[in-house]
């Protein structure tokens, strides 16, 4: 998929199980970034372990389309990327389907950040979903991200809460 990022020389694709690898590190150096602003430190066992489930993840989840990525390239290095999960949540009186997309793992290379490229591949997310018929999506955002997603129209739901069983 072709985008105005050509002028740049830049493009816009779907992932592929050959990118699982890029995938997997950003996703990994979102989550250092992010902890990393919190003062917290993810060690280097437990990121590996990060990566590498979220490969296994990736690997059974891409091949059948119950997620799908993007990534943002030039001349083979990955600038950017980002993907959705669909879930199954409960039908609403708004949405009588149970088909949710979870945008998660979106990630820009410190380097190419100011391009706009997380709301190009957000923007290709949500073209995804209004084609085929789902019309919930859902994100935990980061206070850098926050911005980004609320220019593209997402807002917060005071209502939602989380727990963590142990």
């Amino acid at each position: 998929m072709k985008t105005s990022l050509d002028e740049k020389g830049f493009t816009l694709r779907e992932a592929t199980e050959s990118d699982i690898a890029k995938l997997s590190i950003h996703h990994r150096k979102m989550f250092e970034e992010i902890w990393g602003k919190k003062g917290q430190c993810i060690d280097n066992s437990t990121g590996n372990e990060l990566e590498q489930e979220y490969s296994r993840k990736l690997r059974a989840e891409l091949p059948g389309g119950s997620c799908k990525s993007w990534l943002i390239e030039k001349d083979g290095q990955v600038a950017a990327s980002g993907a959705i999960t669909i879930v199954s949540f409960v039908p609403t009186p708004t949405d009588l389907s149970s088909r949710v997309a979870y945008l998660h793992s979106v990630y820009t290379e410190p380097g190419m950040r100011g391009n706009r490229f997380s709301g190009v591949i957000v923007k290709a997310a949500l073209a995804y979903c209004r084609t085929n018929g789902i019309k919930r999506v859902i994100l935990n955002a980061s206070e850098a991200g926050r911005p980004i997603y609320e220019r593209i129209g997402f807002c917060s739901y005071p209502e939602m809460m989380r727990f963590f069983v142990e």
